[in-house]
């Protein structure tokens, strides 16, 4: 009786932080997707979610040129999306202790709505992302069409 007390508390403590693809609301982002954004082309490859149900990403982006411009780390997690840039030569926009940090407004089927971005499927091979920047008092929405590889 003891030792099935003692499998079935393992049981339950060891799953209770175990996340699924199906219960991780955002999971659907996971692969490689490339499309436009900046005048340029834009790559994002997403990790699948890890057992705690974080995502890791990668972006980059070429300019119109092909010239490569900018580099991004990411991290998707139940807060949100937090980030860091770099240049090609690898040096961080951001200092050391500092990240931008889009944080999680609502997680629903087909939508990743985040303040000031939004990651939206619109089909198992198509995703549409809104980025709202501001620049001084000019304020724009970036918008990137998104083909899964």
């Amino acid at each position: 009786m003891k030792k099935l007390l003692l499998l079935f508390t393992i049981f339950v403590f060891s799953n209770s932080a175990v996340f699924s693809q199906e219960n991780v609301p955002y999971a659907w982002l996971a692969g490689t997707w490339t499309g436009d954004g900046f005048g340029g082309t834009s790559e994002e490859m997403w990790s699948a979610p890890s057992a705690d149900g974080t995502m890791m990403g990668t972006y980059r982006h070429h300019k119109g040129d092909g010239t490569l411009n900018f580099y991004e780390f990411m991290v998707m997690d139940s807060t949100g999306l937090k980030l860091k840039h770099f240049n090609p030569d690898m040096m961080a926009w951001e200092t050391k202790e500092d990240f931008v940090h889009f944080k999680l407004i609502e997680f629903t089927e087909n939508k990743i709505i985040l303040k000031g971005l939004v990651f939206e499927q619109k089909s198992d091979t198509e995703m549409e992302i809104r980025l709202d920047l501001k620049n001084g008092d000019k304020k724009w929405t970036e918008v990137f069409q998104m083909t899964r590889k």
